[in-house]
């Protein structure tokens, strides 16, 4: 009788072993996938309020070519390093829709940008390699000191169009807007399977 119910409670153990088995199997995945998910939000947080944070600042005239502003941006994004060889990219842009008066202005007897948004600024930060900005690009042999486009340059070449933002916002002759891009790469998350980077944009 004894050796009886030995047998029933070894039998019981080892199909408890094997139910405990198969539920980590489908625990483990579930916990590991909340987890990437939970960090995942917070970082992207992070960087929505990193983004809109230097957005503003932008809209309100802070030059991002100059050191001191440029160390705002790099303080406030630590966590991902705003360096040619970090995780994360800035990209500032202002786009402005030319009317006649900058053609006549530019001496331009054909203006073919005339009514166009037009880049008259782009300066990047970080690590540009990472991500190209939907707006567009324009070519860095327009884009001088402070990242600046020239009158004459942004009046006529078809380079300097933002294709990218008519969609976005319309403006009329004589409107500009400043744009932040932001790209942030979570390679380590991509491992995951919750993404490996994620974009932010904000537009004044």
């Amino acid at each position: 009788m004894a050796d009886h119910r030995r047998v029933e409670f070894v039998n019981s153990r080892g199909s408890v072993t094997i139910e405990l088995a198969m539920a980590m199997t489908l625990a483990i995945p579930l916990l590991l996938g909340v987890s990437a998910i939970g960090i995942r939000l917070g970082r992207t947080l992070q960087a929505t309020q990193l983004t809109r944070d230097v957005a503003h600042m932008y809209a309100w005239g802070a030059d991002f070519s100059q050191p001191g502003t440029e160390a705002v941006a790099t303080e406030l994004s630590q966590s991902y390093g705003l360096t040619s060889s970090g995780q994360a990219v800035l990209l500032f842009s202002t786009v402005y829709v030319v009317q006649q008066t900058d053609c006549n202005a530019a001496g331009l007897q054909t203006c073919p940008n005339l009514n166009q948004p037009v880049f008259t600024q782009r300066i990047a930060l970080g690590n540009t390699s990472l991500f190209t900005s939907h707006l567009g690009t324009p070519p860095s042999t327009y884009v001088g000191s402070g990242g600046n486009i020239a009158l004459a340059d942004y009046c006529q070449q078809a380079s300097l169009v933002a294709t990218g933002f008519s969609p976005l916002l319309s403006l009329a002759g004589g409107q500009s807007a400043t744009v932040v891009e932001g790209f942030f790469a979570m390679p380590d998350l991509s491992l995951l399977g919750v993404g490996s980077g994620y974009y932010a944009r904000f537009l004044f």
